[in-house]
Formats: C-alpha cells, structure tokens, sequence
C-alpha cells in the first residue's frame, strides 16, 4: 500500500534521475563555466517544475507587518487588484501552487489569505491548527472568535477567526472554504445554507456552526490584524478565480 510520503519521494526519485541525465549532456556539449551556468539554470527550472520548495519560500518571506515591498520583490507585480467598500486595496499574486490576496496599510501587510492549487499543502505550522490545518475538518480547531458565512451564485464561502497559533500574541490565524475551485456535495450544501440563513435571520448559530465546522475542510487559510469584515472582500469569487487562474 503506497503511504502519503511515497509520491513525494518519487517525484524527488525522478527530479534527481532528470538532473543527472542533463549534467551529463551538458557536461559533455560544453566548458566547465558553461556547464556551471547550464546547470545552475536547469536546476532552478527543474526545482520549480518537479518540487513545492520554490513556492514554500516565497510564502515563508510574507509575514505580517511585513512591509509591502516584499510582495513584489517576491512575486512580481500584481495580477489583480481590486478596491473594497471602504475604499482600501486588495492585491492578489500568482505563483504555479497557489494565489495570494493581501491587504497592506500603512507600507505594511495586515492581512493575507492563500489559496493553494489542488496537490499543493503548504507549511501552515504557525496557523492555529498546525501542520494538519488543510487536511482536517474545520471542529479540529479550537478557539473560534468569528465566523462568517455566504452562499450565492458568484461567491459561496465558511471562514473562521482563530485565537490560537504560533503568534497569536500577534494577529490571528484564519482558514476557510471557498468554492473557487472545489464544489459542494448536496447535503454540504444544504448544511451551509441552513447557517446562513440564521445568520441573516440573526437565530442562534451554534449547532449549524457546529455541523459545519463538522463537514467541511479548509481549502484556504491566511493571518490577519483586521477581523473577518475586511477579509470576507479578499476571497476569490468564482469569476476572479477563473480570470486569475485561467
């Protein structure tokens, strides 16, 4: 029985077999300095086609308060960007496994969510739920301070604010699902909807909260100083998702 460690060893098993077979080629085509500079340039390539390092360590350069610039230092320019009700800007980045959404104030970030491509499980340690955030059901987490909730034929989404995490001390832990990218089942549906529709009706949300906490799983996660209000804007509806990731 093939265990969850062995497709990550495989693909290193054919990252490291296509690495040896270009030096070869290369060595014998070229000078030693060429060869260097080939090799330098394939491995770079090939490190971001065949492994999750590259995107790991653009995420482990953004942080909160973190000042802007870093952003584009990382990612490149924007590409998209989109103004909220109150009038402040939410600037979304594209790399190959995932797309960022960052709200920043004053120079400095306040708040970011990711959302990974299918295959792709970021380092998530210093969220609230660790390392297990985005293989786990929301009821694996403790210590909700807000939940918000919304289904409509553009954008459907359950996110969380959690007190708990690495840096707590510091800012909250957030994750949520959206249906960007993955539908709901029926009766995923029908659980959710129950939810909101308290919510709007301003009923006791406790066991709706709890039943869905109980059946979905994050599919996006992020840190913020703000609160739940200013985020809700930075999910991707499923239009954006489409426009971004075509």
């Amino acid at each position: 029985m093939m265990t969850n460690n062995e497709p990550a060893t495989e693909t290193k098993g054919k990252f490291a077999r296509i690495i040896a077979l270009v030096s070869l080629v290369a060595i014998a085509l070229g000078g030693f300095n060429d060869t260097t500079d080939a090799l330098k340039k394939i491995y770079d390539f090939s490190l971001s086609k065949f492994t999750d390092i590259p995107s790991q360590e653009k995420l482990d350069n953004i942080y909160i308060r973190a000042s802007s610039d870093i952003l584009e230092q990382n990612f490149g320019a924007p590409v998209y960007i989109k103004q909220t009700y109150n009038g402040e800007l939410i600037k979304y980045y594209k790399d190959d496994r995932f797309i960022l959404s960052v709200i920043s104030k004053g120079g400095a970030i306040s708040a970011y969510l990711v959302f990974p491509e299918s295959g792709f499980y970021p380092d998530t340690s210093a969220s609230s739920s660790g390392q297990e955030l985005l293989t786990n059901s929301f009821d694996q987490q403790e210590s909700v301070n807000d939940i918000r909730a919304t289904i409509s034929k553009t954008i459907t989404y359950y996110i969380e604010e959690n007190t708990t995490g690495e840096f707590s001390n510091l800012y909250s832990s957030v994750s949520g699902y959206s249906e960007f990218n993955t539908s709901l089942t029926p009766e995923k549906r029908a659980t959710l909807t129950v939810l909101v529709d308290d919510m709007l009706l301003g009923e006791d949300i406790s066991e709706p909260a709890i039943a869905v906490r109980k059946t979905l799983l994050p599919n996006f996660y992020g840190y913020s100083t703000l609160g739940l209000a200013a985020l809700e804007e930075a999910i991707l509806t499923n239009s954006e998702f489409r426009l971004i990731n075509p």
